[in-house]
């Protein structure tokens, strides 16, 4: 298939998971950029051109490219904090080229990079504080989410065009180049704030554990059942994950508002507004500081 056809099919993608994405709420939004819109497509493209098995190896590069994406997210949250849009973009970006560097050694080992990967995910989304957002309502950007899906169909016509120069794995890296989650997180520091990067950090970030178990379904499983099928089954296993993560999330927010009751007590009302919990005919009180689990006191 020509590029052109690929570079228009996968932006058509992104532009319609980021018109769903800003329906929504801000971690919804970070979700949906941590799945693999970009990435599915350009296996898809690899395994048409160059066969199942230089898709799989390519499916290996995506999964070791889930470390320094993340990392990515959590060093803007972090640098966003402080600094400007710009500023925290160029530090984050440092950190992304450096932990592609180190991830490098994992092109052979698909368990290993998803062990990096789960560890890398995990230990980032612990360690981000989710404050309120802001009450402003994010103006859409000039252009979006045209220019972004633009950018996202020019990567994956790239990887296409210069798979077999740079290889399989670094074509799988290439094809996981956060785009997505860089721009919006410049937009939300931009016109929001860093309460509005850290929400969408925490929905990113479960995103991207649910496109390692994808990428990493889909690694093991081509060279046996071919693009097609294992395209299905890496689909089934990253929603399969998703699912899980948010049943987790989910329970680990209740358990956090319960444990925030007066004195741990009985008649302790749990609320799902991220509402401090109230007694029974008490007035709901000021909403309790938000971390990466759910609301706390």
């Amino acid at each position: 298939m020509d590029w052109a056809y690929k570079a228009a099919l996968t932006a058509a993608a992104v532009a319609a998971v980021m018109m769903a994405a800003r329906l929504f709420g801000r971690s919804l939004a970070g979700l949906l950029a941590g799945l693999p819109v970009i990435t599915a497509p350009a296996l898809l493209w690899l395994a048409a051109e160059q066969g199942d098995a230089f898709a799989a190896a390519g499916a290996v590069g995506s999964l070791a490219a889930c470390v320094p994406a993340a990392l990515f997210a959590w060093s803007f949250e972090r640098l966003a904090r402080r600094r400007s849009a710009v500023r925290a973009l160029l530090g984050a970006g440092a950190v992304l080229v450096l932990a592609a560097l180190v991830t490098l050694p994992l092109a052979d080992h698909p368990l290993a990079a998803l062990l990096a990967a789960l560890a890398a995910c995990t230990l980032t989304l612990r360690s981000v504080s989710a404050r309120p957002a802001s009450s402003t309502w994010l103006r859409p950007l000039r252009g979006e989410p045209w220019v972004s899906a633009a950018l996202a169909g020019v990567v994956s016509a790239g990887v296409a065009v210069v798979a077999q120069q740079v290889g399989a794995f670094w074509a799988g890296m290439l094809s996981s180049v956060p785009i997505i989650s860089a721009c919006a997180m410049l937009h939300m520091r931009g016109a929001g704030g860093p309460g509005d990067v850290a929400r969408f950090v925490t929905g990113y970030l479960p995103g991207m554990l649910a496109k390692a178990l994808f990428v990493f379904a889909f690694a093991t499983a081509a060279p046996r059942l071919g693009a097609v099928a294992a395209f299905g089954l890496a689909a089934a296993a990253g929603a399969a994950g998703a699912l899980a993560l948010a049943r987790a999330r989910h329970g680990a927010v209740r358990g956090a508002v319960v444990r925030s009751g007066p004195g741990n007590g009985a008649g302790v009302t749990p609320r799902g507004d991220g509402l401090a919990p109230a007694r029974a005919g008490e007035p709901a009180r000021e909403p309790a500081r938000e971390t990466a689990l759910g609301p706390v006191r």
